[in-house]
């Protein structure tokens, strides 16, 4: 992929070349800048279109990387937050594992099961249950 970059790269450069090669006579030829504000105004000396050419790619350049840096800052800046986000939430978690581990160790306080009838009990249910059906014996 490394060589692909650079030949790639060196084409672009050869195609450039060529396209200011053949267009030579218009880089090399020369003119005024002239800025007219009808208070002030100004002319530059002649200077060849080609360096007019490669001055605004140069501020183009300047502009896009200067662009570019400024979303750079700003998610530097967001990094910074996520990571102080996530070392809180580490924190947290941490808190709540060693909660988690002395309510492990912990003995769990049983609630009493519902008391099943002794069979003492049960024996006196049954036989009120049977006297009761029981008819009751009548003297004469």
């Amino acid at each position: 992929m490394k060589k692909f970059k650079i030949a790639l790269l060196f084409l672009i450069l050869a195609a450039l070349f060529v396209v200011a090669y053949q267009n030579r006579e218009f880089f090399l030829a020369t003119q005024k800048l002239t800025v007219d504000l009808k208070v002030w105004g100004y002319q530059s000396p002649d200077i060849a279109h080609g360096l007019y050419f490669l001055g605004c790619f140069l501020v183009g350049f300047l502009l896009a990387y200067s662009s570019g840096l400024v979303a750079k800052f700003k998610s530097g800046k967001m990094v910074k937050e996520l990571n102080a986000v996530i070392d809180s939430q580490q924190e947290k978690i941490s808190t709540l594992r060693g909660e988690m581990d002395l309510l492990k160790r912990r003995p769990v306080a049983q609630e009493p099961a519902a008391v099943e009838p002794t069979p003492v009990d049960a024996v006196e249910e049954n036989t009120e249950k049977e006297s009761e059906l029981e008819p009751t014996p009548q003297q004469n």
